[in-house]
């Protein structure tokens, strides 16, 4: 997927039920960025042998802690890719707000200054803040069934809800700006676990 796109300055928020290949995909993307990334791995799923950086949180409810790290993720302008993992725990739907931290790198990843692709991982898109999801460069949707998620998605794009609903397993939708999309073969296997 990545190497088919441009992730410069963009942001990609990606969907998906449990076991579905999210994280497996988030994976890859750390792997291609190897030592300019840093994922915030709220329930601890990715290797600490990886190439990347990984940050377990004390507290994976502390929207505080999350917003400790992304500012100093955007002042080091050591990382090129920024994933948060359980995006939904600290960043609701509305009328919750988005911490400011979570807005300003919302608002801020696409200056050259900062250059971070910043990447929200949620099971469900009616769970996650939509200034994050409508402000998404790139959508990447794995099967959901959820009647709410997919009447979401068609008012999203026509029919969107509907693909995702049919989707095969591992298979995700590619959404882009335009709100355009197609279905997307499945990543090769990326992630060993900890566990």
């Amino acid at each position: 997927m990545a190497s088919e796109i441009n992730l410069k300055g963009k942001s990609v928020c990606i969907f998906g039920l449990k076991g579905c290949g999210k994280s497996n995909l988030a994976a890859t993307l750390l792997d291609m960025y190897g030592s300019t990334a840093l994922v915030y791995d709220t329930l601890s799923e990715y290797p600490d042998t990886a190439a990347y950086d990984r940050y377990v949180p004390a507290n994976r409810y502390n929207s505080a802690e999350l917003e400790k790290i992304t500012r100093a993720v955007m002042r080091s302008r050591r990382y090129r890719l920024f994933i948060i993992d359980e995006a939904n725990r600290y960043c609701p739907s509305k009328p919750s707000p988005l911490p400011q931290a979570i807005a300003d790198l919302n608002d801020w990843c696409r200056h050259e200054q900062y250059d971070i692709v910043p990447v929200y991982l949620c099971r469900r898109p009616t769970q996650l803040n939509q200034d994050l999801t409508e402000q998404a460069d790139y959508l990447c949707i794995f099967r959901l069934a959820g009647v709410n998620d997919v009447k979401y998605l068609n008012e999203l794009s026509a029919g969107l809800g509907d693909t995702v609903r049919q989707l095969s397993q591992y298979h995700f939708v590619m959404v882009d700006q335009a709100r355009n999309y197609q279905v997307m073969r499945p990543v090769k296997k990326a992630i060993k676990s900890n566990h």
